[in-house]
């Protein structure tokens, strides 16, 4: 160390070497003979906040070997140079480190508040020259999973080993023949956790036949809850409490005609689209079309064509896509018909009126929601407290343990009033004791008790999961679950979303299977 100076841009360490002699990279030879030197610039790790230079000077020796093809060669410093290099190793490190947390503009946002200023464009390239992690055999138990790389069109596969949470591989697509070649080229899995998605199953049974499939617990129990909340929206008459002229043991049919006097909607363009779209979707996938040629000939998404499959009503397919204003001037209705009944029908002053309560929508959903009132004539219903869909899926799929004494008996007065929903209810009960006590092999029991309760929505889920029988029996008996797949689907959720959507799918990866 020849000489240190310091002042208010940084440090400057000025250093020569003291070797006399060095090994050729290319031969190995051991050359004394000195050609000439020159001082290198290497930026280091900042030591109190100041950035760090370090002038060193370095001798080129000439390589004593005739048949080695470098002449000369340049000598370097353990744990210091490298060559071509302009930053230390330590350095080089910590910035590698930077990027694959935080990415290009952030991580250089980081690096200069920690006086190791570099660019975006600088760490992205230090995390694409890291070295790529190589894949072996493939882990006995096995976890797979999809994330959106561009939602809706563009999707990725996350490959996990299950016994130690190591990352093993990111795949470009989700599609069956890539895991398939994946799969065949890495031989060794005996277990793979997925979800109920079928492309992994076909991989899977092609490349692996002997291989258990177990489905994810966490989907079974989501599949059954929208098939609860689709039981609901068919028996909604059931959902509002019998007012004093129906008496509590009525039949559907009955509380229907009760509630005849409130006066119906008119038809808006919104529902006849949804029904249009229902028949024209059923015209084609009664027939066995699959949903993506259906989703080509009607030009809609492949989402919005399964919601319209699967619901056997338009009412049904609505239910994902209700509108939240509608559900939020509900609970101003009381409010709204009072005021109706007291004289008050200008929806402008009635919508400030609750505007001061805290509604948040607009005056036309005012106007529409007192359309009807207005219409009739007649003064405005005292309509019965209603339970919603949601609220009522909750009450059924919920812990009893978790629910207070109020909602206990809500849940006690709605199954009271339909046989139909209380079968529903118990059918719940015993796919929870099931999976959670590890009781798969009731599972055929289960699902003729679903299919004799006379609701399509869980007939439809009894045929599902008969179609995926053997992966559901191990996803209710085996301790393995995808858990620690979702977790990292969530971290490479994040890790995209650091990129600005920037960089390619190569870069996407690298941080994916390096992060720490």
């Amino acid at each position: 160390m020849d000489e240190v100076r310091a002042d208010g841009s940084g440090i400057a360490l000025t250093a020569r070497t003291v070797t006399r002699e060095a090994a050729c990279p290319g031969c190995g030879a051991v050359s004394g003979r000195v050609h000439g030197g020159y001082r290198r610039r290497l930026a280091d790790l900042a030591a109190a906040g100041r950035q760090v230079v370090i002038d060193l000077l370095v001798r080129r020796f000439l390589c004593p070997a005739a048949e080695c093809p470098r002449r000369t060669f340049v000598e370097q410093v353990d744990g210091l140079t490298e060559r071509f290099a302009r930053r230390t190793p330590l350095l080089r490190c910590s910035l590698g480190k930077i990027a694959l947390a935080l990415a290009g503009r952030p991580g250089a946002r980081l690096a200069a508040h920690l006086s190791m200023s570099t660019s975006a464009n600088s760490l992205l390239r230090l995390v694409r020259r890291l070295p790529d992690k190589q894949v072996g055999a493939a882990p006995r138990v096995l976890g797979i999973d999809d994330f959106a790389l561009k939602k809706g069109h563009v999707y990725g596969t996350i490959i996990l080993n299950m016994e130690t949470g190591e990352r093993v591989d990111v795949l470009p697509d989700r599609t069956a023949e890539t895991l398939t070649e994946w799969l065949r080229a890495h031989r060794g899995v005996e277990i793979v956790c997925r979800d109920r998605a079928s492309a992994y199953a076909e991989a899977v049974r092609t490349a692996c036949p002997d291989a258990t499939q177990v489905a994810n617990r966490f989907h079974l129990w989501k599949n059954l809850c929208e098939a609860v909340e689709k039981c609901l929206a068919t028996h909604r008459s059931c959902l509002a409490e019998p007012t004093e002229d129906t008496p509590e043991d009525a039949t559907d049919e009955q509380k229907t005609a009760a509630h005849e006097e409130v006066p119906v909607r008119s038809e808006g363009m919104r529902v006849i689209r949804r029904r249009e779209r229902h028949a024209a979707v059923h015209a084609l996938y009664d027939k066995g079309v699959p949903i993506q040629a259906i989703s080509e000939a009607l030009g809609l998404d492949r989402k919005t064509v399964r919601r319209y499959a699967h619901a056997a009503t338009p009412e049904e397919a609505s239910l994902a896509t209700g509108s939240h204003r509608q559900g939020q001037i509900h609970a101003y209705s009381p409010y709204l018909h009072r005021r109706w009944n007291e004289g008050c029908t200008d929806a402008a002053r009635l919508h400030a009126e609750i505007a001061e309560l805290g509604f948040t929508g607009s005056k036309r959903t005012v106007r529409r929601h007192l359309q009807e009132i207005r219409a009739s004539g007649k003064p405005a219903p005292d309509k019965p407290k209603t339970l919603t869909v949601r609220t009522a899926t909750w009450l059924i799929t919920s812990h009893p343990d978790h629910l207070d004494e109020s909602s206990t008996l809500k849940l006690k007065k709605l199954l009271s009033r339909s046989a139909e929903l209380d079968s529903v209810a118990t059918c719940v009960r015993s796919f929870a004791a099931m999976m959670t006590e590890r009781r798969g092999g009731d599972l055929e029991n289960w699902l003729t008790s679903a299919e004799d309760t006379g609701m399509k929505p869980l007939q439809s889920l009894a045929r599902g999961l008969r179609q995926d029988f053997d992966a559901v029996t191990a996803g209710l008996t085996l301790e393995w679950s995808s858990g620690k797949v979702e977790g990292n689907v969530n971290r490479a959720k994040r890790i995209k979303r650091d990129g600005f959507g920037r960089a390619g799918f190569d870069l996407l990866r690298q941080r994916i299977l390096l992060a720490d």
